[in-house]
C-alpha cells in the first residue's frame, strides 16, 4: 500500500507514466521470487518495519545482477528519449531541484516533475516518496553501478563498495600472504579456493556462495590462524550466512562463551574456545557480500582480545578492499 499508494498520489505532471512503469517493472520483477514477495510485503506493511526500503533495495540489486533483461528494461524506463534542447539551461537530473516563480514552482526528480503544492512536501517526508525517489535515483545508480567498466556494485557515501566477487582471484587475494602478518609467521597451509561454500552441508544457509578458502599460518612454538573467506552474489545472501553460523555458535555453549572485541565491518562476533593448557578464539565478520571467520590459539592462556581484533580488522578490510576494486594491501600490526 504504501508503495502503491503515495507513488500514485504525488507522481502527476509529465512525469506519471515514468514513475507507472518503473513501479509496475520492480514490482513485477521482485515478485518473480519468494525473497522479492517477502520484501515487498515488508514494505507495504503498517507501520512500515526499519529496513523494509533496504530490503527491497537489497532483493533489486540481487535482480538487476541475476536479469540482464530485466535491467535493460528497467534502464530504458529511467531514461527516456531526450527532448529538444531547450532554450534555458536544462535541468540537472540525479538530484532533486525545487524551483520556479511562486505561481508555477515545481519539484523535479530525475525525470518525474512534480508540482510545488502543500500536498507534495507533505508527502515527501513519507516512506512512500522515499521509495518513489529511490525508483527513480537511487536504482538508476544501482543500475549505472552494475553496468560500470570496473565491475563496481552500489557505493555508499564513504567510498565503500558492496558488489559479488565473481572470481576465484579474488578470493584467492583476500586470504592473507605472508606479508600481512609480522615477521615469524609462515603459511602452513596454503590457500585453497573452491567454488561455493566451504563446507556442502550449510543447505539454504550458504544460498548464493559464489568461492570459499580458507589459509593457515602458523608462528613457533605454538601461535596460529586460520582464515576463511566467502563470497556471496548478494549482501543480503552473506547476512543470512553470518546469522547462521553466528546462532550456531551461540548454541554451542558446551565448547564457546561470547568474547567481546571491537565492531569490525557490518556486523562481527567473536567466542573464546572452553580448552585446558591453552587459548582459543574464533571471530566473525560480515563486510558486504563477503564473510570471514578466524580461528586463532596461542599455546597458553595469553591471548589477547587486542590480537584477535587486530586480525578480524585485517582481513575484513582486505575483503573491502577487494570490493572497491583495489588489490588488498591490509596487513596485521601486533
Amino acid at each position: 500500500m504504501a508503495v502503491t499508494a503515495m507513488t500514485t498520489g504525488v507522481a502527476s505532471g509529465a512525469g506519471t507514466a515514468v514513475v507507472d512503469e518503473v513501479r509496475q517493472l520492480v514490482r513485477g520483477g521482485l515478485e518473480r521470487s519468494e525473497e522479492g514477495r517477502g520484501a515487498l510485503r515488508r514494505l507495504d506493511a503498517e507501520p512500515v518495519p526499519d529496513g523494509a526500503a533496504d530490503d527491497v533495495h537489497a532483493r533489486l540489486t540481487a535482480l538487476l545482477e541475476e536479469d540482464p533483461e530485466f535491467a535493460r528494461r528497467l534502464r530504458a524506463a529511467l531514461e527516456p528519449a531526450a527532448p529538444p534542447p531547450p532554450a534555458a539551461p536544462p535541468t540537472v537530473h540525479q538530484q532533486i531541484n525545487i524551483g520556479g516563480n511562486a505561481d508555477h514552482s515545481t519539484i523535479v526528480i530525475g525525470p518525474v516533475e512534480l508540482p510545488r503544492t502543500r500536498g507534495v512536501l507533505i508527502a515527501l517526508t513519507s516512506i512512500g516518496v522515499v521509495l518513489a525517489v529511490l525508483l527513480v535515483l537511487g536504482f538508476r545508480s544501482v543500475l549505472n553501478g552494475l553496468t560500470d567498466d570496473d565491475g563496481g556494485g552500489s557505493q555508499g557515501s564513504d567510498g565503500r563498495r558492496v558488489t559479488a566477487l565473481k572470481n576465484e582471484s579474488d578470493v584467492n587475494a583476500i586470504l592473507p600472504d605472508s606479508g600481512a602478518l609480522p615477521g615469524g609467521w609462515v603459511i602452513t597451509d596454503p590457500p585453497d579456493v573452491n567454488k561455493g561454500a566451504i563446507y556442502d552441508d550449510c543447505g539454504q544457509a550458504c544460498t548464493g556462495a559464489l568461492f570459499g578458502g580458507t589459509v593457515r599460518h602458523e608462528m613457533e612454538p605454538s601461535d596460529g590462524a586460520y582464515f576463511a573467506v566467502e563470497t556471496y552474489d548478494t549482501a543480503e545472501h552473506a547476512a543470512a550466512r553470518f546469522k547462521a553460523v553466528r546462532e550456531s555458535q551461540n548454541r554451542n555453549t558446551d565448547l564457546y562463551d561470547p568474547m567481546s572485541i571491537d565492531p569490525v565491518g557490518d556486523e562481527s562476533i567473536a567466542y573464546r574456545k572452553k580448552i585446558v593448557n591453552a587459548s582459543e578464539a574464533v571471530a566473525g565478520a560480515r563486510v558486504g557480500t563477503v564473510v570471514t571467520w578466524i580461528t586463532y590459539r596461542t599455546g597458553d592462556s595469553s591471548l589477547e582480545p587486542a590480537d584477535l581484533n587486530t586480525l578480524t580488522r585485517m582481513l575484513a578490510e582486505r575483503a573491502q578492499q577487494a570490493q572497491n576494486g583495489e588489490k588488498p594491501f591490509a596487513r596485521a600490526e601486533f
